[in-house]
């Protein structure tokens, strides 16, 4: 009996699972429609709750002496915060603006340990990061991503015009030569010390010259230009007027002259007791010391003698003093020579010395143009990133959507099940009929009649590991691609650039790994992608293949050579300069110049195979110099041939005078240093027993000796060059005799000869750049890829 009410009990039981399995069929559409429904809202939960959750985030990398405060700029902030319209499209405030800045030090891991283990024992640890991570959201994630990028180049251009020398070579206003107050040397005077100021500055660049290719001949070049300025422009006008007397105002130069020459004879009143003074004091020096034998083995302890030093300087100061006295003297001589005779000349001599003062301020003034090209980049290669991107704009998120989504999507059908029963239990109705609900995706509306053309770069240069490109300067794609590609060399309209757009392909997490790598010490460490993708959305596909084409054809080659290209430039003496004597002096100084650049580059070689190639310019230079610069030059001489016979009297003639007077200067310097070497006390080797029996001897010894050799060394120079300058007289005298212009067949001979010797130098000058920049184009052509 019991046995049969448990059967029925199961049966029971099996029916009711069925009429189960059954309402979950029947009511499918119920389920699925909830399901759907309660998914498409955690969907939209999770879609709101990943958006409000996305920031935009880099790494900014200081240099020393920056700090976190350094980064929010309110100059800058404000300039964004106005550009960006961030006060209509968000309505926050500036200050509100300000505070979604989010920045936190990038701290080394053993720095943060080092803090935490003070901190137990009470201590503390002072540490200024040098990285710093940038958060920000402000409106959608697009605008945030806009703004901190916009934020990030005006803080640089903020700290670059703070820290960049703004010290720019002045060019010489030329509209001073209309003012007659001035007479023709007073222009002189005020150029050459501007000559001068100019040259010191750009001997200092050459010694600290930044040692890249793009430079070429770089200040070399700016210097021989100054050379040549001075010693061919400037010394033959100087020797013109002085030859001829000629001033623009009589009056007014004798007025001056007596004030000039009381001045001058002062000066070197006070320069003559300045070094009798010096000399009084070499005199009565005196040395004493004794030389001191060092036993094999014993210590030497190097100590320091003051005495020595002491006696150097005098010394030295004495023959400054000496020097400066003689070149007032000469400039006093000078002066009384050309009060003599003083006279306005005709107009065509004024004609003549108006114009060369014309043409020598132009060149000078060209010569500051690039000097200054040259100190602008320099300022932008030292300061152009003070702030580094260290990592790019990356968006990030701690979205926890997925999860929102996930519990959607089970909760759906959870209630589904649930309304399927409920519909069943109560009967609300015999027949469920509802109607299948239209879901609407999405769709796109205005779709483009045209797809948008795209372009990868791809960089592979060395530099860009460091952020830059390959002339150092700071790597900037809308520089060289938007601006100087884009625009100037594609044709693209300035208002089309709206619909260009340019963005870093890199992966996902970039700015974590790079703070990681930050905290685990590697201090210089710096990101930056490798590949861009440019997008063209010009609304017509014509010319957006057209400028794809271009940026795959020339783009790869143009960047190279934008940052290659070499700057020692082209040069024609021939058309440049009137007469030969200036051509052979331009062409002397030119090879001069290269040897001094060979010398250089020898020098600085990095490898063997440079060493020996510029060795071998070298002997290329002597041979030009030896063979066809020389066999001109003394056809040139030896026929007597100059371009314009009356001109070139006068030009020796004031030539002759500065010769005179120089060397009567340097007759002067002669028995100063004369007296010097006979009675020049070399240094004694002292040395001192220490209780210890080591020997005690001074790191100083052999200054006196090696002050002797180099008086001995100027005595020498000064007698080879009064020995040159006796012959370079004898010469002019000569030439003033038998001077004469050059007939067709020698004008044509020499034209040419001095031709083959321009060319012979400009393929020497290539072939020096072709080494420096061989290296450089093995590895960047090939560096830059358009795909």
């Amino acid at each position: 009996m019991k046995h049969q009410v448990s059967t029925e009990i199961r049966q029971d039981d099996e029916i009711d699972l069925m009429e189960l399995l059954q309402i979950l069929v029947k009511e499918k559409k119920t389920i699925f429609i909830t399901a759907i429904l309660v998914t498409l809202l955690s969907l939209g939960g999770a879609l709101y709750e990943r958006d409000i959750s996305k920031k935009v985030s880099t790494i900014f990398t200081v240099t020393e002496g920056y700090k976190e405060d350094n980064l929010l700029v309110n100059n800058v902030l404000e300039k964004v915060y106005r550009e960006n319209d961030i006060r209509e499209k968000n309505k926050i405030s500036l200050d509100e603006f300000r505070k979604e800045f989010k920045i936190t030090g990038v701290i080394p891991k053993d720095i943060a340990e080092k803090k935490e283990f003070l901190a137990k024992s009470g201590g503390t640890l002072d540490y200024i990061p040098t990285s710093y991570r940038v958060d920000l959201r402000v409106g959608n994630i697009g605008e945030s991503k806009k703004v901190l990028d916009d934020y990030y180049k005006s803080l640089n251009d903020y700290y670059r015009a703070l820290n960049e020398s703004r010290y720019r070579f002045k060019y010489f206003d030329a509209s001073i030569l209309g003012n007659e107050n001035y007479n023709y040397e007073d222009y002189l005077r005020i150029l050459n010390e501007r000559k001068e100021s100019l040259k010191s500055l750009i001997g200092e660049r050459e010694n600290t010259r930044i040692d890249y290719a793009s430079y070429g001949f770089g200040y070399r070049q700016i210097q021989l230009e100054l050379e040549n300025l001075e010693s061919i422009r400037v010394q033959d006008l100087k020797n013109y007027l002085l030859a001829t007397n000629i001033v623009r105002n009589p009056e007014k130069f004798q007025s001056e002259f007596l004030n000039r020459k009381i001045g001058l004879e002062n000066s070197i009143k006070e320069k003559k007791e300045e070094a009798n003074n010096y000399k009084k004091l070499l005199n009565s020096y005196k040395f004493e010391g004794e030389n001191i034998v060092i036993p094999k083995g014993v210590k030497v302890t190097v100590g320091d003698n003051q005495r020595e030093k002491y006696y150097v300087e005098l010394m030295d100061n004495y023959l400054k003093t000496e020097n400066e006295l003689m070149a007032l003297q000469q400039q006093l001589d000078e002066l009384i020579y050309i009060n003599k005779n003083l006279k306005t000349g005709t107009e065509i001599e004024k004609e003549y010395i108006m114009g060369s003062l014309k043409s020598i301020i132009k060149s000078y003034n060209d010569i500051v143009q690039q000097a200054n090209i040259l100190e602008i980049k320099e300022n932008y290669i030292n300061s152009g990133a003070i702030i580094k991107l260290t990592s790019p704009i990356e968006i990030v998120s701690n979205s926890k959507a997925k999860l929102i989504l996930a519990v959607g999507i089970v909760m759906g059908v959870f209630l589904g099940v649930m309304m399927a029963f409920i519909k069943n239990f109560y009967h609300s109705f015999k027949k469920f009929n509802s109607s299948v609900m239209m879901l609407a995706m999405f769709c796109f509306v205005g779709i483009n009649g045209y797809s948008k053309e795209e372009v990868t770069l791809q960089f592979t240069h060395k530099e860009i590991k460091q952020g830059l490109n390959p002339d150092k300067t700071p790597f900037d794609l809308n520089e060289i691609l938007i601006k100087e590609f884009l625009v100037k060399r594609a044709g693209v309209d300035i208002e089309d650039l709206k619909n260009i757009s340019l963005r870093p392909v890199f992966p996902v997490g970039s700015i974590n790994d790079t703070e990681n790598r930050l905290k685990i010490g590697e201090k210089n460490y710096l990101y930056t992608p490798t590949e861009y993708l440019l997008t063209l959305n010009l609304k017509n596909i014509n010319k957006e293949k057209e400028i794809k084409e271009d940026l795959i054809k020339e783009f790869p080659s143009f960047y190279v050579n934008h940052f290659l290209k070499n700057s020692n430039g082209d040069f024609d003496y021939l058309k440049e300069y009137s007469n030969y004597r200036e051509i052979l002096r331009a062409l002397n100084n030119m090879m001069t110049s290269i040897s001094l650049e060979i010398d250089l580059r020898k020098k600085n070689a990095e490898t063997k195979e440079m060493f020996y190639e510029y060795n071998n310019l070298g002997v290329e230079l002597n041979k030009i110099r030896g063979i066809a610069f020389r066999d001109v030059s003394n056809y040139i001489k030896s026929n007597n041939i100059v371009s314009n016979v009356s001109l070139e009297k006068k030009f020796l003639d004031g030539e002759d005078r500065y010769i005179n007077l120089e060397l009567q200067s340097l007759r002067g310097k002669e028995k100063i240093y004369e007296s010097i070497l006979k009675n020049y006390t070399v240094g004694e080797k002292q040395a001192t027993v220490l209780e210890s029996g080591d020997i005690s001897m001074s790191s100083d010894i052999g200054l006196r000796e090696n002050q002797y050799i180099e008086i001995s060394k100027t005595y020498l120079s000064n007698l080879n060059k009064e020995n040159s300058l006796k012959i370079q007289l004898l010469e002019n005298i000569r030439l003033s005799k038998n001077m004469k212009e050059p007939n067709d067949e020698q004008r044509y001979r020499i034209n040419k000869e001095l031709l083959n010797v321009q060319n012979e130098l400009k393929g020497l000058l290539s072939k020096m750049v072709g080494i420096e920049l061989r290296d450089y184009r093995r590895e960047y052509i090939g560096s830059v890829k358009v795909l």
